[in-house]
């Protein structure tokens, strides 16, 4: 490495920074300045100081840290009033691209971007920034040789990352959200990282794991003694008692292992609708008791769905203080979304700063806890939390700071401790949460086709953090036919006779989801599971291969609960076209579309280091026929639709 002007180059990667100025008002666009705007330079050991001749004074200073070179930002001199900064870029990287080029990014287990050298079109500038929620680490490779980079926060600072290419170059930048507070200095509360190194996903993920592993959320997290452990097949089940119930029984009694139920639409209002406001049950209280009695009789762990993050700004007590706690985004408008396509009702992000809504929500779940519950997911605070809030009745600056997570985190803290003993459980890979969480719903990654996203997904979640939470989930529709809400407006519902064999047009994509459960050392999950599905002949093969999955995963749960996952290596088999049908529960029959993938593996597979110090090579035929693989000299044949553990030497 070398400095020049105060400039780092690293390998092909050339880092700076840059300074966004703005007040945070939406017609004042943001202006950037870098090093370069700044007229006067003083070199330093590892850095340098840069001075404007308004007195703006900002300094960089990088250190070799345990082997990883770690930079410090700060600056001073500034008018935080009139001209105040609301980004700190830090650091920017400007790196070599070419054809071969791909960049992981920490999205849900973990986002491959590839052929990078065209146009950028539209999805995939979206796909290309985001907010540091699943880790905080990112990298860029090149046939074995990368650059990767961290943000080494112990706290919970808003944070982004934004990839672009520009002139032919491959750009990362570091964002660092500032408070609106009128001050004119600033030291960043963190260290960025930044190294060579050699290998993909997986080695970056590994250079990232050996700073997480000392973190507060990781330290806390329940692990070993989460009673969630055993669970080898989860059910995705929506409606009324008697479609859900029955079949949760039937494959729990065939199985012959312990299965999980995660039971939405047990509340009066529609889905997406008239958020926080779920209680009453939708069958009436004594009913529902008795069903969640009914399943703890059973020994069958079964959570409710509530949304532990918005609020329905088309619902009847949002006049209750929803827009007084509210986001507001910087343009002005509330951060809200119509996630239901058919009411188009209006889900209001609350902000961390929301006392009643949050006391909405300790409500809510020590009501569903007093009712008999051992569980309770609270959706979307995993992946949405840390975005930034302008509201202008808020306590806190407007802009960037801690308290959108810490706001969220100080209510699971209370609700937890009013629920002693109850398990908790949201939604993606979110290392934020680790500590306050039992389990995580992981739908993004493993089904990410049927969702809509034709990038690639790689386990690199698991490979920081396997056995910390029992993370579980995946879109795997038996018959590929969502469920459906009765009270959604019957003429927008998929139909019927439209319905058609998906399984026979769509032939891998259910078996390749519970593989990638599987072989990403997830609990399986399926959705809208029915009782045709146990008994009817046309879904024989089915149902063999979900308690086929259930029963391969309790018996290997101590590998993929919480075993270390180490490289995979190179596993040697046929690679195959397969396609998947984009639907989900607001997907309109006109907006059907494949995704065709022309070159995936036949066989999943992943290693594993067992306890007793050997590996473990876990194998998934997800395909109708069998299968050839070869690894590390060993090699085999594997039946269709199957499951193997193979003792490596």
């Amino acid at each position: 490495m070398k400095f020049e002007r105060g400039k780092l180059c690293i390998g092909s990667a050339c880092l700076g920074w840059s300074l966004g100025f703005g007040n945070g008002n939406k017609d004042v666009e943001i202006k950037y300045i870098s090093a370069d705007d700044m007229p006067h330079f003083t070199p330093a050991e590892n850095g340098g100081i840069w001075k404007s001749d308004s007195g703006l004074t900002v300094k960089v200073e990088y250190a070799e840290i345990g082997g990883i070179l770690q930079g410090t930002f700060s600056f001073s001199g500034n008018d935080g009033v009139n001209t105040p900064i609301e980004e700190v870029i830090f650091p920017r990287a400007e790196m070599d691209l070419d054809e071969d080029t791909t960049v992981l990014l920490p999205v849900s287990q973990g986002r491959l971007l590839k052929n990078l050298t065209g146009e950028w079109e539209e999805w995939l500038l979206a796909r290309s920034e985001g907010r540091y929620r699943s880790f905080r680490c990112t990298a860029a490779y090149t046939r074995g040789q990368g650059i990767y980079f961290d943000c080494r926060d112990s706290g919970f600072h808003n944070k982004g990352y934004k990839w672009r290419k520009e002139n032919g170059k491959l750009v990362y930048t570091h964002i660092h959200y500032l408070p609106l507070d009128g001050k004119g200095e600033f030291t960043m509360p963190y260290r960025c990282g930044v190294t060579e190194f050699q290998g993909e996903w997986f080695e970056a993920a590994m250079i990232y794991k050996k700073w997480a592993v000392n973190q507060i959320w990781y330290k806390n997290a329940l692990r070993e003694k989460n009673p969630l452990k055993d669970v080898s097949m989860w059910l995705w089940n929506r409606g009324r008692i008697d479609y859900v119930f029955p079949p949760t029984e039937r494959l729990a009694d065939d199985a012959g292992v312990p299965i999980a139920l995660d039971w939405y639409w047990w509340h009066h209002n529609p889905y997406d609708t008239n958020y926080p406001d779920f209680w009453p049950p939708r069958e009436g209280v004594e009913a529902f008791k008795a069903a969640v009695k009914r399943m703890n009789d059973r020994g069958i762990f079964t959570q409710v769905y509530i949304n532990g993050r918005t609020w329905d700004l088309d619902g009847p007590s949002y006049h209750e203080g929803g827009a007084d706690e509210i986001e507001i985004k910087r343009d002005g408008t509330d951060y809200a979304v119509a996630f239901n396509s058919y009411n188009h009702h209006r889900l209001g992000y609350m902000c961390g700063e929301a006392p009643i809504f949050q006391r909405k929500m300790a409500d809510l779940v020590k009501t569903l806890c007093d009712s008999g519950l051992p569980g309770v997911y609270l959706d979307m605070i995993g992946c949405t939390t840390g975005s930034n809030c302008y509201n202008p009745r808020h306590k806190h600056a407007p802009g960037g700071g801690e308290y959108n997570i810490t706001g969220f985190r100080k209510m699971m803290e209370m609700i937890k401790k009013e629920n002693p003993g109850k398990l908790f459980s949201t939604e993606d890979c979110a290392e934020n949460w680790l500590d306050l969480f039992d389990s995580m719903i992981v739908l993004f990654s493993t089904s990410a086709e049927r969702m809509g996203d034709a990038t690639e997904f790689v386990p690199a979640f698991s490979a920081i953090y396997h056995g910390t939470n029992a993370l579980f989930g995946s879109y795997a529709l038996p018959d590929a036919i969502p469920p459906w809400d009765e009270l959604w407006p019957a003429e927008d519902r998929f139909p019927a006779e439209d319905e058609q064999d998906w399984n026979a047009l769509y032939p891998c994509q259910f078996f390749l989801e519970l593989a990638r459960d599987i072989t990403w050392g997830m609990q399986p999950m399926i959705c809208n599971f029915q009782m045709k599905h146990a008994t009817d002949p046309q879904f024989a093969e089915v149902y063999k291969y979900i308690l086929d999955t259930a029963k391969f995963y309790y018996t290997n749960r101590e590998i993929l609960y919480s075993a270390e996952m180490l490289s995979p290596g190179t596993l040697t088999c046929a690679r195959i076209p397969v396609d998947f049908i984009v639907r989900g529960i607001f997907t309109h029959k006109e907006h059907l579309r494949t995704i065709h993938k022309e070159n995936l593996p036949a066989i999943c597979h992943s290693v594993w280091r067992n306890p007793a110090g050997g590996r473990v090579l876990i194998l998934a035929n997800y395909t109708p026929g069998e299968q050839n693989w070869s690894f590390e000299g060993l090699s085999g044949t594997m039946a269709p639709r199957s499951y193997a553990r193979i003792d490596l030497p």
